[in-house]
């Protein structure tokens, strides 16, 4: 009965990682890139973890007593499933900082008065770009 279970698990799996692959979003796009990244995400995490899932299922030749070994199918899909999700976590923190860079034009030497200056500069085209209008009202403290 429990192997019914496993076979149904694994042509779900099956199914499910056999999705067309998907190029990677471009910059400045807009809520289909969003989608589309989200996805490919998504997908990278279900085949890594059906791809742990299968070597989880290959280790059941090897013992005498298969019904016995099922756990090993669900620990291979769960260690792929959290390599996936470290995959990924690292591909968005990766594509976080090369979008920072663009951004910003950050070189290597960007020092602390370039830093500094980039925020004044930003913060100015920041308050010119909207109806922002500085408080009128002041307050001073004194110990």
């Amino acid at each position: 009965m429990t192997m019914k279970y496993v076979t149904i698990l694994f042509i779900s799996l099956i199914f499910l990682t056999a999705q067309p692959v998907m190029a990677q979003p471009q910059a400045g796009g807009g809520e289909d890139d969003v989608l589309q990244s989200s996805l490919m995400d998504m997908t990278t995490v279900v085949a890594i973890g059906g791809a742990g899932a299968v070597l989880g299922l290959s280790t059941l030749s090897f013992v005498e007593e298969p019904k016995d070994h099922l756990k090993n199918i669900l620990v291979g899909g769960s260690v792929g499933i959290i390599i996936g999700v470290a995959i990924v976590a690292y591909k968005q923190a990766a594509s976080s900082k090369d979008m920072y860079y663009e951004d910003a034009k950050v070189t290597p030497d960007f020092k602390t008065l370039d830093r500094t200056a980039w925020h004044s500069k930003e913060q100015q085209k920041l308050l010119k770009s909207t109806d922002y209008n500085q408080s009128q009202l002041g307050y001073s403290f004194t110990f």
